[in-house]
């Protein structure tokens, strides 16, 4: 049967997407990374999903067997039940003699009363398999890890401690991978005793279990004094006062390499631990028995192994913390509603952000508008231009609607229009130069001279004048006489008078001679009659002429 699971990948999908949404019409980090973003969106999407795929199908092939067996196994249990009754991983020592009573072939899966036991065989495959669980029972990953410790299996302590070291980084990866915190639990199985213990009722568990780990060390001592309290004959005292010393020696070298804070791997969350006098055969050079040898100087004796199968810890996972069972498509239905709601917060923030963008840049070009004085005619256009390009954008926005990432509930330029409105009616253009400055010749030049007279220069103060007021502009200087001897005469006089005032107003006004143009028209453009004296004297004159510009005011 599929089992589906929580959709990890379609989550992460549906991030990227609404990722690329937001970044592409938000905008929040501003359209310089808009192709960057989409990019690195999709690298990393693309990577997540390859790593889940790969993470997913490397779980289910290293746990196809057991997968297999559990499909057979619960085959009449639905899943419901399948989902809600505790699932223990097992991992450790002697797996084989606590799983004899599987009748299939595998002796993977034993399903007992209210929990399903689950064999893994190798610790460095906990992960995985924990993984694969995970998706078996449709995103609920397992309720417990049980580490069966049978001290007369290893040579001596060091060896034993290695293995409880590959165990802890095994479980520690287990919780990391499926996102849980996986309670553990320790089930030492020990010969106590040389006599053999009746089959059924008469192995007994001395443990204890709660719902919050660490375990209190002082719940130990409880359990010593409440086998020490049952002790009712020599055998009963032998027993537990070899459970007071294998409870000892259980704390100092398999509680001690699982909880020592040294170690890189998180230490083991001891939620449950018990003892039973039940194991494989031991002698005198085992572990335990050389410590005991040690502190009272008298060799335990030989003892045979306990027949398959033993015993599952149960009484231990009485306690075992119960979860909230949630449907995966529920909790990713949570999980999107989170992501939904951190993207509006991101487009919000963004649109905030280019909110406030565009109000101080409306609000910066209407404070440089308004600090030019009028005579910076040539700023003044150019912040005129951008308070017009302002003014159009706001308007735009107005008819059609703001962009996306300037609304969301945010948008306030429209209280801009009517400064910007009011800023661009105000402009006036500077009052245009006269088009012509008028000079009497005979005030500048003795009559047939091109030289101009001493003290002259009064008469030409209002030219200079104007000529400074608009220094940026091209200045035409043309001579004109009456009709008074002959037309060469008459042309080339002017001529010469218009190249004298030039030259004085270049040197006055300090401008290069490439904006003056120099015209003599001799009697050709008389103003008025020439056979009057008076007519004669206003044609003997010379002009100053400001060429002026073709600059257009802005709409």
């Amino acid at each position: 049967m599929q089992k589906l699971g929580y959709p990890s990948r379609t989550m992460i999908v549906f991030a990227a997407a609404l990722a690329m949404a937001v970044h592409g019409y938000v905008q929040p980090f501003g359209k310089e990374w808009l192709w960057l973003g989409y990019v690195g969106v999709l690298i990393v999407a693309s990577g997540l999903v390859g790593w889940r795929t790969l993470q997913l199908s490397r779980a289910r092939a290293r746990s196809a067997a057991v997968l297999g067996a559990l499909d057979a196994a619960t085959l009449e249990i639905p899943v419901n039940l399948r989902t809600r009754m505790p699932l223990v991983l097992v991992i450790g020592d002697a797996l084989a003699a606590l799983f004899d009573r599987v009748p299939d072939e595998a002796r993977l899966v034993f399903i007992g009363d209210g929990a399903i036991w689950l064999r893994v065989e190798r610790a460095q495959d906990l992960p995985e398999v924990a993984l694969a669980m995970r998706q078996w029972r449709d995103g609920q990953p397992p309720d417990g890890v049980v580490l069966s410790v049978a001290p007369a299996l290893h040579v001596d302590a060091d060896a034993l401690a290695q293995r409880l070291r590959v165990a802890r980084q095994a479980r520690a990866d287990a919780a990391r991978l499926t996102g849980a915190r996986l309670p553990a639990y320790v089930a030492v199985y020990q010969r106590l005793t040389r006599r053999a213990s009746d089959a059924g009722a008469a192995l007994q568990w001395h443990g204890v279990s709660t719902n919050a780990a660490p375990i209190d060390a002082q719940r130990f001592e409880a359990v010593i004094r409440h086998a020490e309290g049952d002790a009712v004959d020599h055998d009963h005292v032998a027993r537990a006062a070899a459970l007071a010393s294998v409870i000892g020696w259980t704390q100092r070298v398999v509680f001690g390499t699982l909880t020592d804070p040294r170690q890189p791997a998180t230490p083991w969350p001891l939620y449950g631990a018990g003892w039973i006098d039940c194991g494989p055969a031991s002698d005198a050079g085992k572990p335990w028995e050389q410590e005991v040898q040690r502190q009272t100087c008298v060799a335990p004796a030989r003892v045979d192994a306990s027949p398959a199968p033993w015993p599952l810890p149960q009484p231990l996972i009485e306690a075992l913390p119960r979860r909230r069972v949630a449907s995966p498509r529920a909790a990713a239905c949570g999980h999107a509603l989170g992501i939904a709601a951190l993207a509006a917060a991101v487009a919000f923030f963004g649109a905030g952000r280019h909110n406030a963008d565009l109000i101080e840049r409306v609000s910066a070009d209407l404070t440089r508008y308004t600090q030019l004085t009028p005579d910076q005619d040539a700023a003044r256009r150019d912040a005129l231009k951008a308070l017009v390009a302002d003014r159009d954008e706001l308007d735009r926005y107005a008819r059609a609607g703001a962009p996306l990432r300037l609304s969301l509930g945010l948008y306030r330029g429209d209280r801009l229009l009517l400064p910007l409105n009011t800023a661009i009616a105000s402009y006036q253009p500077p009052l245009p130069p006269p088009a012509v400055v008028t000079l009497d010749s005979m005030s500048l030049f003795d009559s047939g001279s091109a030289r101009l007279k001493p003290g002259s220069t009064r008469e030409l103060v209002a030219a200079l004048d104007m000529i400074r007021a608009h220094h940026g502009k091209r200045i035409l200087v043309a001579g004109h006489t009456d009709n008074a001897g002959s037309a060469a005469g008459n042309l080339a006089l002017s001529n010469a008078r218009a190249a004298a005032l030039r030259d004085w107003l270049i040197e006055a006004s300090g401008l290069p001679a490439t904006q003056f143009a120099v015209q003599g028209y001799g009697d050709t453009r008389p103003i008025a009659g020439n056979d009057t004296e008076d007519g004669r004297a206003k044609n003997r004159r010379v002009e100053i002429t400001l060429v002026p510009d073709t600059a257009s005011r802005p709409d």
